[in-house]
């Protein structure tokens, strides 16, 4: 073979030339594949979903932590009985029914109550703004004109209102507090301090 023939040999063909563009273009193809696209682009995803994991297992042991806490026997949720209204430390009962003021304090009593006692404006306000167009017999009475007004615990009145009239039993009506004979029919007002409670127990 000569020189000339053997140097043609070597040459590339074109062809040969294809055939290696073509391989390369598939392996670049088979990288951006089987490879990620950005070591730092991967590695921040790990990061994320990492933090995402710490945070929810974190929240699910603080909410698993806070529900087995145990409630102090002493905690305790102050509530009036069933069909009384509760004002401030105080739970006010208004009949339905109308009596005389001995039957109305008994009535009270026997709910473990007296007839209505008030303390201050706010809690005078609150009975007349809830006790509607009714008037009721409150706790105020005295044994004589001459006497001071005291409620039904023989507590003094402070007075906060003037009571009218000469009689020795007093009712609440729109306007103002009112005196009447003792065996007038009215509604009546009860009250007790809001003594009532649902204790909480320690979980077993």
């Amino acid at each position: 073979m000569s020189d000339s023939e053997s140097s043609v040999g070597m040459l590339p063909t074109t062809d040969g030339l294809q055939d290696g563009e073509m391989g390369q273009k598939f392996k670049d193809n088979c990288l951006r594949i089987t490879s990620p696209v950005s070591p730092v682009k991967f590695y921040c995803c790990y990061v994320v979903i990492m933090v995402l994991a710490v945070a929810i297992v974190a929240l699910s042991v603080a909410l698993s932590v806070r529900k087995t806490e145990p409630v102090p026997m002493e905690t305790a949720y102050a509530v009036c009985p069933r069909d009384w209204i509760g004002f401030g430390n105080k739970c006010f009962y208004f009949s339905e029914y109308t009596s005389n003021w001995t039957f109305s304090q008994d009535s009270c009593m026997a709910l473990e109550a007296q007839l209505a006692r008030f303390d201050n404006m706010e809690e005078l306000n609150f009975l007349r703004r809830y006790k509607g167009t009714f008037d009721y017999w409150i706790g105020l009475h005295r044994e004589s004109l001459e006497d001071p007004w005291i409620w039904t615990d023989s507590t003094a009145y402070n007075n906060l209102l003037p009571i009218r009239g000469v009689e020795k039993h007093a009712y609440l009506n729109s306007n103002a507090i009112k005196s009447a004979r003792i065996y007038a029919d009215r509604r009546w007002i009860c009250s007790k301090t809001n003594s009532y409670t649902l204790k909480c127990q320690n979980p077993i």
